[in-house]
């Protein structure tokens, strides 16, 4: 019997990058965890360097369950390229992981909407 996930994700192979729509109520690293795991996971089997990810949680995480979750993405994806949405607009919080994950070799950009995402992806 299969457990249901405590969130949804949507991944998708658009030729030079991995698109991932993930969401769900509330944020937790728990979450996040198995959600990049995901995301790493058709990123190995893809071979994909590129990924926009669409967030769209009600809820997000405290400013130090964001450093524990900067800090594992920055191990399970260092030297990728990611593009970052988030549409509850989760400013303060996703610059501080953004900051993390840079600080761990994982080049990192949050957008306001898709265009721009995936400019920057298809330039870098």
């Amino acid at each position: 019997m299969e457990t249901s996930k405590p969130y949804t994700i949507k991944l998708e192979d658009r030729g030079k990058y991995l698109y991932a729509l993930v969401g769900g109520e509330k944020l937790t690293p728990e979450i996040a965890g198995a959600y990049w795991r995901e995301i790493a996971g058709a990123c190995f089997e893809l071979e994909k360097n590129k990924i926009m990810i669409e967030k769209d949680f009600v809820e997000s995480v405290s400013p130090l369950e964001m450093v524990h979750m900067g800090t594992y993405l920055g191990e399970l994806l260092a030297t990728r390229q990611i593009a970052f949405l988030d549409r509850y607009g989760n400013d303060d919080i996703n610059e501080l992981g953004k900051k993390i994950a840079r600080n761990r070799d994982v080049k990192m950009q949050i957008f306001k909407n898709a265009a721009d995402a995936e400019k920057w992806l298809l330039a870098g």
